[in-house]
């Protein structure tokens, strides 16, 4: 079963929202607020998140900032859902990572089948073993080893020289224990499981045009362009220049 975290202040319209995918056999949990939002988010591990924008304590921009920065949450999708109609604030959610971005007042219709996309292209992504956090599937609750060592990946991404002998001291960990845990967690090893890394974020970077080709690709740690493209292509079936068409 879907789970689905709705982050709503006005509690009637959260109430219709929970209600509406509860319908639809969707698992569902809600909070009020951007801060308590996040708390709930890392305790539930929802496959989507539809949040409004202005709300009191931390607003929707604030708590999208604050899931893009945890390896525990920053690939879990996010509609936000909010009734201003600014072109502007729409820019400016989408710049800071949002999926999706739905305008009051919206169809039941219309938020499902957003709502259902989005989870259908994550799960595609799961299946491909890309990063992502789940409470049954990549990174346990229990597994804080993983999470460390994706925290750390994550700081030194765009050191091409990252490697298992890295993170293995800067852990304290042998390679063969690291690569054991990484193996029954996502049946990878980690060198793939670097490489996958640098993929995704680097295609979420060029969904949002942030930076030519081979700034993105110095960026996530590609020594050079030609060898970003091919890794890209290799893995996406198509070349990063075609990503964001």
């Amino acid at each position: 079963m879907n789970r689905v975290l709705i982050i709503e202040d006005e509690v009637q319209l959260r109430e219709n929202i929970m209600e509406l995918f509860q319908s639809q056999h969707y698992q569902v949990e809600s909070a009020d607020n951007g801060k308590s939002g996040y708390e709930k988010a890392l305790k539930f591990f929802p496959d989507l998140i539809v949040s409004d924008v202005i709300m009191p304590e931390e607003d929707g921009f604030a708590l999208l900032l604050r899931l893009k920065k945890n390896p525990a949450t920053e690939f879990v999708p996010v509609i936000f859902l909010t009734a201003k109609t600014m072109m502007e604030s729409k820019i400016e959610g989408l710049q800071l990572g949002a999926d999706d971005y739905i305008v009051k007042p919206f169809s039941a219709e219309e938020l499902l089948a957003r709502s259902s996309n989005l989870i259908q292209k994550h799960q595609k992504m799961l299946k491909k073993g890309l990063i992502a956090v789940s409470e049954d599937n990549i990174i346990p609750k229990s597994e804080q080893m993983i999470r460390d060592i994706i925290q750390y990946i994550e700081e030194h991404l765009s050191d091409y020289n990252l490697s298992v002998d890295m993170i293995a001291k800067h852990l304290g960990i042998s390679k063969s224990t690291i690569q054991r845990k990484i193996k029954s967690s996502v049946n990878k090893n980690l060198n793939q499981l670097i490489r996958e890394y640098r993929l995704e974020k680097a295609r979420k970077m060029i969904e949002r045009n942030a930076g030519t080709l081979s700034d993105i690709a110095q960026t996530t740690g590609f020594n050079s362009l030609s060898y970003f493209s091919y890794s890209y292509k290799k893995f996406y079936g198509i070349a990063p220049s075609q990503s964001n068409r």
